[in-house]
């Protein structure tokens, strides 16, 4: 029997053969690990992590408001506070306090202008897909970007000084399709046995018969959470409220359905580690529909100058043919409410799951799939299967639900005859890209609505759905678009800026699609219009 220490120099050499290593990061040589920062017009949210456990953290706010830290660990390292009845638009002076003593350099963060307050400029910072362990590869193919790639993409955004910026889904990527191990190497019995067997020693695994916060579980979010989220963001967002909206592996689960396997709806296990995941590591949304700090849906309101609307797209999906949704029917009407109401400039309906594009994927508004030409009846499109096609509905895609496209129909309809400036942005496929939507189905819209793809932080190789789908995504067949920015397999993010009523939208590339270019995550191109 080999002994614990030499199973995993073994399987570790092993592992280098195929991927040149798995290569972890940790920030614990500083007091402070990471903080997250949100806001709204009368709250500030914080989550923050430590290096060392301790019993009591404060938050101080002008030297004289103290907000008591919420303990969301078992050990003392990972605090939450949420304040309540602040000054609008006030620039607060932050001062973090352990047991009495200062932690951390004194900052500043802004609560926003309150709803109806003349503002005559806001601006955004948009991405997605920023998640994933840090230099993992399988056969010479990396899946993720590099943390130093990742964090220049968020410095180079920063640099342009957004009043916040809105992170759509994926903030983790530890897909475990039902089980206890990650999905990667299922193609090949030794690659998976091997990685299985490594990832478990190293991260641990999860105890499903228990809850998240168990001693097991907890530890295991830990690991995965200080690598993914606290040493990716560090402190650099302290001073720029950042939304979390979450999407499928934010469930630790790829949105999969085969005949063997079906992953959502998300059990409550899945349901459970996402919401412990979250409140260790990003604050929760503040401006909600009772408000009450949420993690699926919210807005985001900045004086009379913007409303953007934000909706998770995984945690509540149900099947049932027709009257099957993606965001659940409660939030769904609070959206069509909102949409209708809202006496902003500009309105921005921001799901995690894209309007106007489709990756053939199963959990897509759309019957878009990828089939070999001359299929027919229904197929099954799986991850990473090296299947090859083109996008079609001439074939049916298996288990996809008609009632996702007839939410998608009242939403679209919906944001069309809003009156004033109104557009869409959201994540999950890996790519850049925008266009405007002219028709949806059967569904014509009273003027153009423009939607983007705001660009992945942390995709690589493997990442792209050119790769892990044999297709570069594309506008679905059943509406009709007109390209604004043709659709690139590409990282980056994208920029609003609102003055006046004016959208100017700064579409913003920072490559990474080949590791062997050497590219850092500056910005290497840019194009810019108005909405």
């Amino acid at each position: 029997m080999y002994s614990r220490r030499t199973f995993l120099k073994i399987t570790a050499g092993i592992i280098g053969l195929f991927s040149g290593g798995f290569i972890l990061r940790n920030s614990n040589n500083q007091k402070v690990n990471h903080i997250l920062a949100s806001a709204s017009h009368e709250k500030l949210a914080l989550c923050v992590s430590l290096s060392k456990h301790t019993s009591r953290l404060e938050l101080v706010l002008d030297n004289k408001i103290i907000i008591k830290g919420v303990q969301t660990d078992r050990k003392g390292t990972n605090w939450q506070f949420i304040s309540n009845k602040l000054l609008s638009n006030h620039s607060y002076k932050l001062q973090l306090m352990s047991e009495g003593n200062s932690i951390y350099k004194p900052w500043n963060l802004k609560t926003f202008p309150s709803p109806g307050t003349k503002v005559e400029n806001v601006s955004i910072m948009s991405f997605t897909c920023a998640g994933g362990p840090e230099g993992f590869k399988i056969s010479g193919k990396e899946f993720f970007k590099p943390m130093k790639f990742r964090q220049k993409v968020f410095d180079e955004g920063l640099s342009m000084n957004p009043d916040f910026a809105i992170s759509i889904g994926d903030h983790i990527y530890w897909d475990l399709r039902g089980k206890n191990l990650p999905q990667v190497g299922r193609k090949n019995k030794l690659i998976k046995f091997f990685l299985g067997s490594y990832i478990s020693l190293v991260y641990g695994s999860f105890n499903r018969s228990g809850n998240a916060s168990s001693l097991k579980n907890e530890k295991v979010l830990k690991r995965i959470g200080n690598e993914q989220i606290a040493s990716l963001y560090g402190t650099r967002f302290k001073s720029t409220p950042v939304f979390f909206i979450p999407d499928d592996h934010d469930y630790f689960e790829n949105d999969d359905a085969e005949e063997e396997l079906v992953t959502f709806p998300a059990d409550n296990f899945s349901k459970d580690i996402f919401k412990k995941m979250a409140d260790l590591f990003y604050p929760p949304l503040l401006d909600t529909p009772d408000g009450q700090p949420k993690r699926k849906i919210g807005r985001i309101r900045y004086g009379d100058a913007f409303e953007g609307l934000m909706a998770d797209c995984a945690g509540d999906m149900t099947l049932g043919n027709k009257n099957a949704v993606l965001i659940s029917k409660q939030n769904e009407e609070w959206l069509l409410s909102r949409i209708d109401q809202s006496k902003a400039e500009t309105l921005a309906f921001i799901p995690s799951h894209p309007f106007g594009y489709t990756a053939g994927k199963w959990r897509e508004w759309y019957p878009d799939v990828v089939a070999e030409e001359g299929a027919s009846g229904t197929v099954i499109n799986e991850l990473l299967s090296g299947n090859k096609g083109s996008l079609t509905t001439e074939v049916n895609k298996y288990l996809w639900q008609e009632g996702w496209f007839l939410q998608h129909q009242r939403l679209i309809k919906a944001i069309s005859q809003r009156k004033g400036s109104r557009f869409v942005f959201s994540g999950d496929i890996h790519a850049i890209g925008a266009v405007s939507i002219i028709k949806s189905g059967k569904l014509k819209l009273k003027t153009k609505l423009k939607t983007f793809l705001v660009g992945p932080v942390g995709s690589s190789s493997a990442g792209w759905p050119s790769f892990a789908r044999g297709i570069t995504a594309e506008n679905p067949e059943n509406l009709e678009c007109e390209s604004i920015y043709k659709i690139r397999e590409e990282n980056g993010f994208t920029f609003f800026s609102i003055d006046n009523n004016k959208v100017l939208a700064d579409v913003i590339s920072c490559g990474g699609h080949n590791p062997e270019n050497e590219e850092n995550g500056k910005i290497l191109s840019r194009y810019n219009f108005y909405i």
